[in-house]
């Protein structure tokens, strides 16, 4: 039974997203008066699954109950509380968490779930399961079309509009390049080779200061079969030519690196989030380097990010524990508060508009797009509306942006074709694809 309370629950692994994740520990880091959320959950759960294991599963159930107070509706640890409870004998118990879960708009495989299914008969049990089928209903289709699909395994992560030549700039992972993606749907070469490059992910374009950003990174899936990958950096492109103007790697200090996603503030600014290191840069305009604006710590994995329109904060998804709002003047980073059924584990991509914030949300099952209304002081979330779900152009979705009233990102980006050690598991994968999301 222990064994089957902790089945399918990702303890400690690499969660398989669109970008490029911290692994999570596996053994209970000490306690400490000054723990993190993030650093606090890792510990409690790790404790819960040393519990279960040992057979004590109500300490495991105080455990994951602390675990929750410090990161709400993580979908993993309410499914850990239900089995836990149900192993227990607290049917009661197990259907409240059952029924937070449907009410966040998960699915899952009840039937084959040996701790919860035994539960069929007990009240509530019904309608739980009925409302987890009603999620796995179709959202979205009529708002969504395709912009381009991209042949090949070249892994497409991030794309940016260069406006003045009506094209878009796409980057490839497994690739290592950026390549330009005309309006006819023609892909041609863009980066330059001279300079040596990793798997490309984040880009942004700075059109008023003439510069293409991007973030090189080496990712499984750009260095396999490599034996010498060349360092994670920031790379200033010309965007006319496709030069690497200048290159801003990421110091060494004998840690992993992993930065993935970037965001512009209105100075020019360039702040880059490293999900693996658990940290997120920033090379101030004009600057010769970069510097660590937010350390490890505080965020698990940080990806998508995005400025406050009064450009005080950038407001960053941690894969891990949700949304955060860092102030830019360097106070400490206050998690933002969402609606008590919500769920903001998981995204990966983070859009802004200066009204809402657009969350691509890869992490859970069905993945999703996301609108989220921020209060008029951009320090909570107050409404979350699903707008796409449960649709076949929907497969690890990454990042995008918004043209012309629509949001444009990668919707199927190909992440899932490939294994954690970067090898290609699909033989033929299915295309890449750029779609459109209509959002009036």
């Amino acid at each position: 039974m222990l064994k089957q309370v902790l089945a399918g629950c990702v303890i400690g692994a690499v969660a398989t997203t669109g970008s490029y994740v911290r692994a999570e520990p596996t053994e209970a880091a000490a306690a400490r008066v000054d723990e993190s959320d993030v650093a606090a959950f890792r510990r409690l759960r790790a404790e819960a699954v040393a519990a279960a294991n040992a057979g004590d599963l109500s300490l495991a159930a105080d455990r994951l109950r602390q675990a929750e107070t410090r990161v709400p509706n993580h979908p993993g640890l309410i499914v850990l509380r239900a089995r836990t409870a149900a192993a227990q004998g607290h049917a009661a118990e197990a259907l409240a968490q059952l029924t937070r879960y449907a009410r966040a708009g998960l699915v899952m495989n009840l039937e084959r779930d040996a701790v919860l299914s035994p539960l069929s008969q007990t009240p509530g049990f019904a309608e739980a399961a009925a409302q987890i089928e009603a999620n796995r209903a179709p959202q979205g289709a009529d708002r969504l079309s395709i912009v381009a699909t991209i042949a090949g395994a070249g892994l497409i992560e991030s794309l940016a509009r260069d406006e003045a030549r009506q094209s878009w700039f796409v980057s490839r992972v497994a690739d290592r390049d950026v390549v330009t993606l005309h309006e006819d749907g023609r892909v041609s070469d863009f980066l330059s080779k001279a300079a040596p490059v990793e798997g490309v992910l984040g880009l942004s374009h700075d059109a008023k200061r003439g510069m293409l950003w991007a973030v090189s990174s080496p990712v499984p899936p750009a260095t396999h079969g490599r034996s010498e990958p060349g360092p994670a950096a920031l790379l200033a492109i010309d965007p006319a030519t496709g030069a690497v103007r200048t290159t801003y790697p990421v110091a060494a200090d004998g840690r992993e690196h992993g930065p993935g996603d970037l965001v512009l503030d209105a100075q020019g600014a360039v702040y880059v989030a490293d999900g693996l290191a658990g940290r997120i840069y920033r090379l101030p305009s004009g600057g010769a380097a970069l510097e660590v604006f937010l350390p490890e710590g505080s965020l698990g994995s940080p990806q998508g990010m995005a400025i406050t329109p009064d450009g005080e904060a950038l407001i960053a998804a941690d894969y891990s524990s949700g949304l955060w709002r860092a102030p830019l003047n360097g106070a400490r980073p206050v998690r933002m508060a969402a609606p008590s059924a919500a769920v903001m584990i998981g995204i990966d991509g983070l859009i802004s508009d200066g009204r809402a914030l657009y969350a691509l949300q890869n992490g859970v099952a069905p993945q999703r797009v996301l609108k989220l209304t921020p209060s008029a002081d951009w320090t909570r979330i107050d409404r979350v509306e699903v707008l796409v779900a449960n649709l076949p152009l929907i497969d690890q979705p990454t990042t995008g942006l918004l043209h012309d009233g629509h949001l444009v990102f990668v919707s199927r980006s190909q992440w899932s074709d490939f294994a954690p050690d970067g090898a290609l598991r699909t033989a033929e994968p299915q295309p890449a694809i750029i779609a459109r999301l209509r959002l009036d």
